[in-house]
């Protein structure tokens, strides 16, 4: 492990970054059953074992960014969930500062954040420690792909470097994450998910439009419409409004 003192922290915060990790979500998890007082990055340059979303594999090349955030909850499951519209609102700005193109990056539901339509960073989120439903510790995971982007994706992805950033150091997207998230966490703890919830829709990809929405069991289409006060997707369909808590949403082509 080695510390960086060329990285600044909000206040509060502490860093621990390595070389090569399984899954800094991983890491994460062994340091939350040491209970550290203070929020933690953990960042690595490379991943072995990687995950997304339904522990699908994220590929983890060196260059890209993969970090998580040792999150000292102070609030039960329900609430904490809302961290994944807070982070991609997060990440969403970071990655328009370093395109200088607020219009190009979108955030798409539930968890990523899209360049020109295309996927270049993913979120996930878990609980460590003690009580299922008031967790002690919230990991939120984060990849952003700087250098390079998969070759195979169940979604379109790109690398901000395809999209034309040059020399992306991960540790200095870190510093920049760093701030945008706690600037959004601070937005999230003084306003309330209804704040966040309308800011995320103010850059959400497909409003209006119409989308496949995959879940393990069927698939449904229909109209995005909304979100409601928990983060569901509102989907408009031939048989009325869906409410759906977890899926993965495909827009139609051109879109």
């Amino acid at each position: 492990m080695t510390i960086s003192d060329n990285i600044q922290l909000p206040e509060g915060y502490d860093l621990q970054a390595f070389d090569v990790l399984d899954s800094t979500n991983e890491e994460a998890k062994r340091l939350a059953a040491a209970r550290p007082q203070r929020h933690v990055w953990i960042q690595a340059a490379r991943q072995s074992a990687g995950r997304g979303r339904r522990g699908r594999e994220w590929v983890s090349e060196a260059g890209n960014l993969f970090c998580s955030l040792l999150w000292k909850a102070d609030c039960d499951l329900k609430t904490a969930s809302q961290l994944s519209f807070v982070t991609s609102l997060a990440v969403r700005d970071v990655i328009a500062d370093l395109l200088q193109a607020d219009r190009r990056v979108a955030c798409k539901w539930p968890n990523d954040v899209l360049a020109d339509g295309r996927k270049v960073s993913g979120i996930l989120l878990e609980t460590a420690g003690q009580g299922a439903e008031q967790p002690e510790y919230v990991i939120i995971g984060i990849g952003i792909n700087l250098a390079s982007s998969p070759p195979e994706t169940l979604y379109p992805a790109a690398s901000l470097t395809e999209l034309g950033c040059q020399d992306l150091a991960p540790l200095g997207v870190l510093q920049s994450l760093a701030a945008s998230q706690d600037h959004w966490m601070s937005e999230w703890r003084n306003k309330g998910f209804g704040h966040i919830r309308q800011c995320w829709m103010d850059h959400a990809k497909g409003q209006g439009e119409e989308i496949i929405v995959r879940l393990p069991d069927e698939e449904i289409n229909g109209r995005f419409i909304d979100l409601d006060v928990t983060g569901g997707l509102k989907v408009e369909t031939e048989s009325g409004i869906r409410v759906i808590a977890a899926g993965d949403v495909f827009f139609a082509p051109g879109q």
